[in-house]
């Protein structure tokens, strides 16, 4: 099978196996070259197939030696589907982590539901003994409810007046215009309900009932909060409704650790990087784009790898840690200085489409949504056929 990218309403809806080798491997080849750090034993990943949540995990394996179990729901190879992104990141992440010597665990399932919480457990009673970090990064757009059996679905959605703007049309390089309807009250609470930290709190609580968390356990979420560019989506919206939530989550869990395991609960705000939900967010991608040159010239844009191998180095088992007033950790502050913000928003403000799209961020950013989905890799024939007959037969371990 020839694997090139096949992208629908700005969706790609293939991934390229080796590709998304060449994805993982790069980060790990860039977590060997960063300095070694003093962290946790083990680590549980929430959502460790991509994303942020994949580049903690190889962090933590490769430059804290930690043990790392993940759980993602995910799609194999069947017929004509090459199968997920994060699912051959799974694959090649084994593949590759064989070389620490350490324990590496891939759980392919629901997060949400209680019977994966209790396989997990049993998993890590079994042959680590106990957790001393979970790492909660998933965002998923819906979750059962146990309780009723009914799925609720979450949604990306303004409070109030709806909000219009601009994406980046991917697969033809252009503008394309984009809007974002207002949401009811029934779709916030059910993106709380989603997107908040119940089920994060629901993890801790079991592994704490199975006595799996280790003595100054820690546990941290990931949240975005951004400018004035996003807030009416981000922090305004539906989904920052449930960030409020995941941030109350965080305190009241964190009063509990610290008082019984000298443990701690922490949110952590990340900065703007391309994601597969990102061109569909009036601006964001504009934004991103223009963010990305600003930084890129002035010497502070961080990979994603780097970007969490900073937060765990230096934050969470490190003493450099920026913390706001509301507690959470400010990873993203090299994004929000002000100089930043300002010649971000200025960027935005002076160029046309022609301009954007010759800018060095904008070429990064969509760069970076292929690579997502293992395409845009120099060294990677694509015009060369795959065996997925013989690849269907690899599995995440």
């Amino acid at each position: 099978m020839i694997i090139k990218p096949k992208i629908r309403g700005n969706f790609f809806t293939n991934a390229h196996p080796y590709g998304c080798e060449a994805f993982v491997k790069n980060q790990i080849d860039e977590a060997k070259r960063l300095p070694s750090f003093t962290g946790p034993n083990n680590v549980l990943v929430i959502g460790g197939s991509s994303g942020y949540g994949l580049s903690s995990r190889v962090a933590l394996a490769f430059a804290a030696n930690a043990n790392t179990v993940n759980v993602s729901f995910e799609s194999p190879p069947k017929g004509k589907r090459t199968g997920s992104a994060g699912w051959w990141n799974n694959v090649f992440f084994q593949r590759h982590a064989k070389e620490t010597g350490n324990t590496h665990k891939d759980f392919v399932g629901d997060a949400y539901v209680q019977a994966t919480k209790l396989a997990v457990a049993k998993y890590i009673k079994a042959h680590l003994g106990h957790i001393d970090l979970l790492v909660y990064s998933l965002a998923a757009p819906s979750r059962l409810n146990e309780k009723t059996g009914e799925r609720i679905h979450s949604s990306l959605k303004t409070i109030g007046a709806p909000v219009e703007g601009q994406t980046v049309d991917i697969a033809n390089r252009q503008l394309a215009n984009v809007r974002v309807e207002s949401a009811s009250k029934q779709e916030v609470d059910d993106t709380v309900f989603v997107m908040g930290g119940d089920d994060w709190r629901q993890w801790v609580e079991t592994l704490r009932e199975q006595g799996l968390l280790g003595s100054s356990f820690k546990t941290v979420a990931y949240t975005y909060i951004g400018g004035e560019t996003t807030r009416k989506i981000y922090r305004d919206g539906s989904i920052g409704q449930a960030k409020v939530h995941l941030e109350q989550t965080a305190r009241a869990m964190h009063d509990t650790l610290s008082r019984t395991l000298g443990g701690e609960a922490l949110v952590s705000s990340s900065k703007a990087v391309a994601t597969k939900a990102s061109v569909f967010i009036p601006q964001m991608p504009v934004y991103g784009a223009c963010l990305y040159n600003v930084m890129l010239e002035n010497g502070t844009h961080e990979s994603i790898l780097a970007h969490k191998h900073r937060l765990f180095a230096e934050m969470i088992y490190g003493d450099q840690r920026i913390v706001d007033e509301a507690g959470r950790i400010r990873l993203d502050h090299r994004e929000m200085a002000p100089e930043v913000q300002d010649a971000t928003l200025r960027l935005m403000r002076e160029s046309d489409e022609d301009r954007l799209f010759s800018l060095r961020g904008m070429d990064a950013f969509i760069h970076e949504l292929y690579t997502l989905n293992g395409f845009g890799f120099a060294d990677i024939d694509y015009d060369k056929p795959v065996d997925m007959d013989a690849l269907a037969l690899m599995e995440p371990e």
